[in-house]
Parts: structure tokens; C-alpha cells; sequence
């Protein structure tokens, strides 16, 4: 009986569809440590900020709370992004794409919370900045979910732009 290689072991649907996931893991991380605490702690009830402080967002801020633990994540993403352009691991054009849509989900994530940080007091605490708060939270939170049923249903997710820049990508080294 022949083992399976490392292709075999990729190309099957199951490894495919759990590999391309790999990707929505930096938004997902991303979202809740930029407007994560902006959105689901500014509530009245103090059980709820309790639940989201102590489950929630509190474990993901501790882990990018660091400079240095921030750097090793962009470090990896920047080397996953490079792995699956380049295609030296043997990953399908399935994998690749989602995972690069995923990283690049991430740079609007970035983008977004620098943004939010960069108006002023006045507009970030008025209705306005928690209205724009709260598009901008569950509108990625929207879009990771999205893929994630897209993805595990094996279909490619269609984001405008997003999956445009994927497409790109993948293409750039066949």
C-alpha cells in the first residue's frame, strides 16, 4: 500500500477546504482588537461587557497587547502571502485564493482601524463615530463569516475588490 504525499494529503476536499481557512484567522483577530472593544463593550449591561471582556476580546487584545508579538504576526502573514503567490508549497488555486483573500480582508482591517484612530475625540464617542464603529465591525465580521460558508461549502467567495486582488495574485505565478 502507497502512503500519500504532501500533494495527495492538500488536494484532498476536506484538508483543501480546512487549509483555506488558514487565511480568515488575521481579520478575525485583526477586527477584534482594532474596533472590537469600541463595539462590543459599549453597552449599558455590565454582564455583557463582563462576557466580552473576559471571552473575547480581552484573550485577543493580551495577545497583540505586545509590539513585539504584533510584528511575529505580520511577519507570518507577510510569509504565508509570500508561500501562496509563489506557490512553493503545493497548495490548489482554492487554497491559495481564500488565503490571500483572507490576508487581504486583514489590510482592510489594518486600514479601517487607523482610520477609526485617526478622528477626532469629538467624532469617534458622537453617534456618528459608534455608527461607523459598528458598520465597519460587523461589516468585516459579515464578510469573514461569508467566506468561511463559502469556503467550507467549496465555493469561492465573491468580495468586490477583495477577490479581485486574490485573483490577481494567484495568477501572477501559475
Amino acid at each position: 500500500m502507497k502512503l500519500p504525499t504532501f500533494e495527495d494529503i492538500l488536494e484532498n476536499k476536506i484538508c483543501e477546504r480546512l487549509v483555506s481557512l488558514v487565511g480568515l484567522i488575521f481579520p478575525f483577530l485583526e477586527i477584534h482588537v482594532v474596533l472590537g472593544p469600541k463595539v462590543l463593550c459599549n453597552t449599558d449591561n455590565a454582564a455583557v461587557n463582563t462576557f466580552f471582556k473576559t471571552n473575547l476580546v480581552g484573550p485577543i487584545a493580551e495577545l497583540y497587547s505586545n509590539q513585539v508579538n504584533h510584528i511575529i504576526s505580520f511577519i507570518i502573514m507577510v510569509m504565508i502571502f509570500d508561500v501562496c503567490v509563489r506557490k512553493t508549497i503545493p497548495l490548489t488555486r482554492f487554497s491559495r485564493f481564500n488565503i490571500i483573500q483572507g490576508i487581504l480582508l486583514d489590510v482592510i482591517c489594518s486600514f479601517l482601524g487607523i482610520a477609526y484612530s485617526q478622528l477626532t475625540y469629538l467624532a469617534r464617542e458622537s453617534t456618528f463615530g459608534e455608527l461607523l464603529a459598528n458598520a465597519a465591525y460587523f461589516g468585516m465580521v459579515g464578510f469573514i463569516f461569508y467566506a468561511m460558508f463559502m469556503i467550507l461549502f467549496g465555493r469561492y467567495p465573491k468580495i468586490p475588490i477583495i477577490s479581485e486582488g486574490a485573483r490577481l495574485n494567484v495568477q501572477l505565478f501559475r
